[in-house]
């Protein structure tokens, strides 16, 4: 199809900001401390430092869940009548995601409209010692832009890295600032410690405005409250979810029972911003009886509402992919199918039409110790494991193989008679982290989750976080053949063992040849990858067209796909379902 001038223009923006995205390793701390003091230097030739106090902001920091936070933020004073900007990192499919107006990626025409601006002015003003700034400082930059171009009602500002350096913190007077659970990330910039890292997070705090926190771990929640009282900003642990009148009845949109920790935040941060600035900002005397419900720990109906619609995709998502069956009228190789499979492919379609999708992909972009192993329990939870048993005793070492495959298979034989499932691990991670930190609890959990994995495939994004679009770049798989190591040192392709076999309801399919490639991307040896239940597959593309032909060719199975580690995965991931399927009808959906 030919490329409309629009799509020629926005490729050309892509291009620009490609041109902004630095290439230096994020732990060169000195250029970083730098860049944040160049932020206001850039405001002033935008003219927007005198502007940026009429955003009303609500600012969030943290290492896992302010995504969430923000999004539960977004949707709840959406819900209550304001107009809403939202700024996040990193975006999945397209930049525009990044700044969202009232939920929506804002358009393309106030994108490139705001863009061009942005990126010509500060050419035309450039010194000889500072010309753009880089990527995430110019998308900074540019949120605020297109913020009070739009005249939005207030900004839920997600911090992107850290918090006292980050490009947000150019913003000296928010209404309400949060912090969302801790962890160990970005420590080369951050620091080793808990309360190193917390420091850096509280960055964001400013004098005389109020700060929520989750509850965290003794020490770093003593950092939080020293770098608060140093700044005079008043630092509150929020209530629990189940502490508020109304949480229970509430179903969250966003899946996870670590989501309660996120909403609990997310219901301060908000009825305290409705408090201070809701009327101002339209809420009239509804927004101060909100406010008022939230601080005696009632749960506002609008909250409720809002919270329940709340969605953030790549992060607890899941996505049904509709593949027919060989011998289908509608597929495409339909002579492929042999005579005895059609019965069982007959089957297999009723049991989609009735709701019970033989593809599936259990989307998180999971990147730190912690929440690989929330993600882990997420998954587990969603297809219906049973609790993590109580710690085996020596007599029961050795024994978790085969109880992860006889709990699975009992559990798939009551609920999906006539199917056996198989779950696959799509996973990959960035050369920067540490692949035993992220495997290692991914892999234990699932075990004691009685989760077996019974295919686990590395594979390479088709993008880079050094360039916006897909790379061009040679492909070299060490990578994900040093993940897959990690994998197999951890017990984490061991198998469901001979009680799986004797519980799942019908002997495993046949699978097609997994299409394997050696470090170079070449086809791995004939034969190499027989029994394994770990390979590397050299692209998202061979490695979808894969499982879909499973599925195709052996009408009686389902695969459950946990797909984690990377937000770039994930991200490509979700590009390619939205693409028309060769040879086969239907697509994506997303639930």
């Amino acid at each position: 199809m030919d490329q409309t001038p629009e799509d020629a223009e926005y490729e050309r923006a892509l291009a620009a900001l490609s041109g902004l995205i630095s290439g230096r390793q994020r732990k060169d701390s000195g250029m970083w401390s730098h860049a944040f003091e160049m932020m206001q230097s850039y405001l002033e030739r935008l003219g927007l430092d005198k502007e940026l106090p009429r955003l009303s902001v609500i600012h969030v920091a943290g290492t896992k869940g302010k995504g969430s936070t923000c999004a539960m933020i977004e949707r709840m004073l959406r819900e209550a009548g304001y107009r809403t900007g939202l700024f996040t990192s990193p975006h999945l499919i397209d930049v525009r995601e990044r700044i969202r107006i009232n939920g929506e990626p804002v358009d393309r025409a106030t994108f490139l409209r705001n863009l061009w601006w942005c990126f010509n002015t500060l050419e035309e003003k450039a010194t000889d010692d500072s010309g753009k700034p880089a990527y995430f400082r110019f998308l900074t930059l540019l949120s605020f832009k297109v913020f009070l171009e739009q005249k939005v009602d207030v900004v839920v500002l997600e911090v992107g890295l850290g918090g006292r350096l980050d490009a947000t913190n150019c913003v000296r007077s928010p209404v309400v600032c949060g912090v969302s659970s801790l962890g160990y990330d970005h420590m080369e910039l951050l620091g080793h410690t808990l309360p190193e890292i917390a420091r850096e997070k509280a960055g964001i705090f400013k004098p005389g405005v109020p700060a929520f926190t989750v509850p965290q771990p003794e020490d770093a929640l003593g950092a939080l409250r020293d770098k608060a009282a140093a700044v005079g900003a008043p630092l509150a642990v929020v209530r629990p979810w189940e502490g508020y009148e109304g949480a229970q009845a509430v179903a969250l949109g966003l899946a996870g029972e670590h989501q309660k920790l996120n909403a609990a935040l997310a219901v301060a941060l908000t009825g305290t911003w409705e408090g201070l600035a809701g009327g101002a900002a339209g809420g009239g005397l509804a927004a101060a009886k909100r406010a008022a419900e939230v601080a005696a720990g009632r749960l506002p109906a609008v909250y409720a509402a809002g919270l329940a619609a709340a969605s953030w995709p790549g992060r607890g998502q899941i996505v049904h992919d509709v593949v027919e069956p060989l011998g289908s009228a509608s597929c495409g190789s339909a002579d492929s199918g042999t005579e005895a499979a059609q019965p069982a492919a007959s089957e297999a379609q009723q049991q989609q039409q009735q709701g019970v999708p033989r593809l599936s992909f259990y989307l998180d972009g999971a990147h730190t110790a912690e929440s690989m192993a929330t993600c882990a329990h997420w998954f587990a939870d969603t297809i219906g494991s049973p609790p993590a048993a109580p710690p085996a005793g020596p007599a029961a070492v050795g024994t978790a193989a085969d109880a992860t495959g006889a709990a699975n298979g009992a559990s798939e034989a009551l609920q999906q008679p006539g199917l056996v499932t198989q779950n696959v691990l799509l996973f990959n991670c960035m050369q920067e982290r540490d692949p035993q930190k992220l495997l290692a609890p991914l892999a234990q959990t699932l075990r004691e989750r009685q989760v077996a994995i019974h295919h686990a495939l590395f594979v390479p994004p088709d993008s880079t976080y050094s360039k916006l679009g897909a790379s061009q770049e040679p492909v070299n798989l060490s990578w994900q053949h040093a993940l897959r190591s990690v994998w197999e040192a951890n017990g984490g392709s061991a198998g469901g063992g001979a009680a799986a076999a004797r519980a799942v309801p019908a002997p495993a399919p046949q699978l097609p040849p997994l299409p394997a490639a050696s470090a170079s991307g070449a086809p791995a040896p004939a034969g190499a990858c027989a029994g394994a239940r770990g390979a590397v597959l050299p692209s998202l593309q061979v490695t979808l067209d894969w499982l879909r032909r499973c599925v195709r060719e052996a009408p009686a199975l389902r695969m459950r796909v946990l797909v984690t580690g990377s937000l770039y995965l994930v991200g490509d991931l979700l590009k390619q379902l939205q693409q028309p399927q060769g040879g086969s009808s239907g697509g994506a959906g997303s639930s």
